[in-house]
């Protein structure tokens, strides 16, 4: 229960979190304020001037309440439709803002890990971390054979800390979603849950290892983006060592190389290989925050991509892949297209802890629904929305195209520059949750990804506009989905549906029309409408029993009264006693009806 003694110092500082940091507004809107005696008043006006402080106050403290908080900062990081502005910056800032690890417990787990001594496994271990993360640490390091790598090692105990953690927070997320608007609003069990699997694949380097392999295999194609190799023999569950990346953030770009370089292209190309994992591949790097994207210079040594790999190799049989991971590298060899001329700068892209898959049938949904997007088809947004989730009863659906129409409107008014495809995303879930869609949380985390997107890409070239790629690639992805459909594999499983269907279909036939000659064919017939009628008949038909009861033993009593007054007054007090009550009954009841109608 949420109110257990193990849960209450959590309840408090997530109260204390959300109401002494200048969000007070937000915990009252989100029904935070109801688990406890708080005081209502307005934020004074010189502590309203200091919100920059709270918000670095509010940053802080999630740093103070653990890993599981911070993920949940990072989470909120990520919707500026919930936060102030001033919130957003500074939560994006948890990214690589947290307590360092000890050297002595880094050592020890390598050790433990590793099955050896960290002078034994590296030429050169730095001491000082390049990045601190809620769940891990990574330091720079040099192999004995003289590659430069970086090793990510996992906080001792967060295991522990997370589950309870994670168990508070599906307490207060049932909460929320029966008691407050935010959970009629959004699936915050939901949110949970996916929270819940995130860290648990993040726990395990072993996933994320197999995660990198797979996204330098899906982005061999694409020359100007740098995925690391993973050093299998140097990681395990809570140890991971890749290739170094030498670069600059994003953001952090020095003005005199936008004189020497265009970005304009690595913004094209990362756009375009996040089109092809969400739309052909439905595999793609879900948390490509400024952190986690460096600009690699022509001058710098960096690890080599598939493509300068397959160039810089001489010899003339393959070597066999040992491992899963080894086959990978050479799938993704197989899969590099040559190097243009005209490189100068690549991407390297990092962290692959969170990645993000989606299904067959989700990612032809995702596809029409940026396809509709980059053509401002405001009608086909909402018919997807609506197709991707059960519809409630009582869904307008005219009144949700129209929002939907003037939300996309809005949009045509601004210049393409202007128009950050992850926000228009996160606006449409919000007006579908206003409406009663409850989204799958795949579409969550795909706005997550592409809000995080539109700032890497604006960092890269601040006029870059995602939609018109997105409207250039249509065709790419019209050709490369037709090219699937009439793969050999495709048209093969096509024929043996078809050659399935056509064999049954005589023996589904002769069924029928036996049934029809022995009139024994019967449909049922489904109207979602017809137990509330139903309902609503029954309460007609008790009141109108109840009104001819209440009728009868009125002229009942009346005629008793010349003969028999006593028990001619007792009738009439036996009515109204049952008059009272059914007008009670029938407000008590009209009352709870309109409460629980949105």
């Amino acid at each position: 229960m949420l109110l257990s003694p193990k849960h209450l110092p959590r309840l408090a500082a997530i109260v204390q979190l959300f109401t002494s940091y200048g969000l007070r507004d937000f915990a009252r809107q989100q029904g935070l304020l109801e688990f406890g005696d708080h005081d209502e008043k307005e934020l004074p006006p010189e502590e309203a001037a200091g919100r920059e402080a709270l918000a670095v106050g509010f940053r802080d403290r999630l740093v103070e309440l653990g890993p599981a908080y911070v993920k949940l900062g990072q989470a909120l990081s990520t919707r500026p439709d919930l936060l102030p502005p001033s919130y957003i910056r500074e939560l994006e800032s948890l990214q690589d803002n947290v307590g360092h690890i000890p050297l002595e417990e880094v050592e020890r787990t390598i050790a433990t890990e590793l099955g050896a001594r960290m002078s034994r496994l590296f030429e050169f271990f730095d001491p000082e971390p390049l990045g601190t993360a809620s769940l891990g640490q990574v330091h720079g390091a040099r192999l004995r054979d003289g590659r430069a790598v970086v090793v990510k090692v996992q906080r001792p105990n967060v295991r522990a800390v997370l589950a309870a953690d994670i168990e508070f927070f599906r307490e207060v997320a049932a909460f929320l979603a029966a008691h407050t608007q935010v959970g009629a609003r959004v699936d915050v069990v939901g949110v949970i849950q996916q929270l819940e699997q995130a860290l648990a694949d993040e726990l395990d380097y072993r996933l994320e290892a197999r995660s990198g392999a797979l996204l330098r295999r899906a982005l061999a194609e694409f020359p100007r983006i740098i995925v690391p190799k993973v050093i299998e023999a140097y990681s395990s569950e809570r140890v991971l060592t890749t290739e170094r990346i030498r670069g600059v953030k994003v953001n952090a770009i020095p003005p005199i190389a936008r004189i020497d370089h265009d970005f304009e292209p690595l913004a094209e190309e990362l756009t375009r290989a996040y089109l092809k994992g969400i739309t052909l591949d439905g595999f793609f790097h879900a948390d490509p925050h400024p952190g986690n994207v460096f600009v690699v210079m022509p001058d710098r040594i960096n690890p080599l991509t598939p493509a300068e790999v397959v160039a810089g190799d001489r010899r003339d049989l393959a070597r066999e892949a040992a491992t899963p991971l080894a086959q990978l590298e050479v799938e993704a060899q197989a899969a590099a297209a040559p190097i243009p001329e005209d490189v100068e700068v690549r991407l390297a892209l990092v962290d692959f802890g969170m990645t993000a898959r989606l299904a067959t049938r989700m990612r032809e949904r995702a596809t029409r629904l940026l396809m509709a997007l980059g053509e401002d088809r405001d009608d086909d947004i909402a018919a997807t929305l609506i197709e991707m989730c059960d519809v409630p009863p009582d869904f307008d659906r005219a009144a949700f195209t129209r929002e939907i129409a003037a939300l996309v409107a809005r949009n045509l008014e601004l210049s393409s520059v202007n128009v950050a495809a992850g926000r228009v995303l996160l606006s449409l879930i919000d007006v579908s949750y206003k409406y009663g869609l409850r989204l799958p949380a795949e579409m969550t985390l795909l706005a997550k990804t592409l809000f995080n997107l539109d700032a890497v890409t604006r960092a890269l070239h601040p006029s870059f506009a995602p939609f018109e790629t997105i409207r250039a690639y249509g065709n790419d992805i019209a050709m490369a989905r037709a090219k699937h459909d009439m793969s050999p594999r495709r048209l093969y499983r096509l024929a043996m549906e078809s050659g399935e269907l056509i064999t049954a279909l005589p023996h589904r036939i002769d069924q029928i029309t036996a049934r029809l000659a022995n009139n024994d064919l019967s449909a049922n017939v489904n109207v979602p409408q017809l137990p509330a009628l139903i309902v609503a008949l029954q309460k007609v038909a008790n009141r109108i029993f109840s009104g001819l009861v209440l009728a009868g033993l009125l002229v009942a009593s009346a005629m008793l009264l010349p003969y028999w007054r006593p028990l001619g007054m007792i009738g009439f007090v036996i009515a109204a006693a049952l008059a009272l009550y059914i007008v009670v009954t029938i407000i008590a009841s009209d009352r709870g009806g309109r409460h629980s109608s949105p």
